[in-house]
């Protein structure tokens, strides 16, 4: 990708933690005019939500600062206290010395000391409801829920899925078979989190009214597990 030409058209950022404080992970997403995507994230193991939530908008930032932005270009999140802060807080809080209106520090200074560092002009944040179906929230909470367990998204998994749709063109169903069987298999091994969507996506559309029901079922060689009243596991019936 040539970051010198191509042009970042959205992204999108989220946190996660468990305990509160406790361990947490934060995810990224950067769209591409040309369709491509940038997937980053990361842990951390005694951390907050509000933190998590930072750090996720600060490293997508920083990634943003290697591309040409589209106008009016949004960085989506469902954070309030990340927009909230970016648009007004900040800037009370410079005049007053990097103090709150009653004289207090602010929490979490050094993130937003970096984050205001790391402005771009012409940069929107844009609010989107957490746990809503936004295909792009999903995919940022999913990262970030999932490195925040310890299980982080490689780049290989999005490399077999790539390989999935790149060859449904000239190729067999049987080698698009295999493929998804592969991606399977590391679904399995990592023990990765998927939403409804993302296994109707992965299994085919003839799998869409099992999965509809979110109850146990076996798909070939693999067994399906509906987990924390949200997402899926998968496991291999002969492991």
């Amino acid at each position: 990708m040539n970051s010198k030409t191509n042009i970042a058209i959205e992204a999108a950022t989220d946190g996660a933690c468990s305990g509160n404080p406790g361990p947490g992970g934060w995810g990224g997403l950067i769209i591409f005019i040309d369709n491509s995507e940038i997937e980053i994230g990361g842990s951390e193991q005694n951390t907050t939500n509000n933190r998590m939530e930072l750090t996720a908008a600060i490293k997508t930032l920083e990634k943003l600062k290697n591309y040409q932005l589209k106008e009016n270009f949004k960085l989506r999140t469902d954070s309030k206290y990340v927009i909230e802060g970016y648009t007004k807080w900040i800037s009370n809080w410079k005049k007053n010395g990097w103090k709150t209106s009653a004289g207090k520090s602010v929490q979490n200074l050094d993130l937003w000391q970096k984050i205001d560092e790391l402005r771009i002009q012409g940069l929107e944040m844009e609010f989107v409801k957490g746990h809503s179906g936004d295909k792009q929230n999903e995919r940022v909470d999913l990262i970030a829920t999932s490195y925040s367990k310890g299980i982080p998204l490689d780049s290989e998994v999005k490399k077999l899925s790539s390989e999935i749709d790149s060859k449904e063109t000239g190729s067999s169903k049987i080698q698009n078979l295999f493929l998804k069987n592969e991606l399977l298999e590391k679904f399995a091994e990592k023990k990765y989190f998927l939403n409804s969507s993302e296994l109707n996506e992965l299994l085919g559309e003839e799998s869409y009214p099992l999965i509809k029901k979110y109850e146990l079922f076996e798909w070939r060689n693999w067994r399906l597990i509906p987990k924390n009243q949200k997402y899926w596991i998968i496991e291999n019936k002969h492991a």
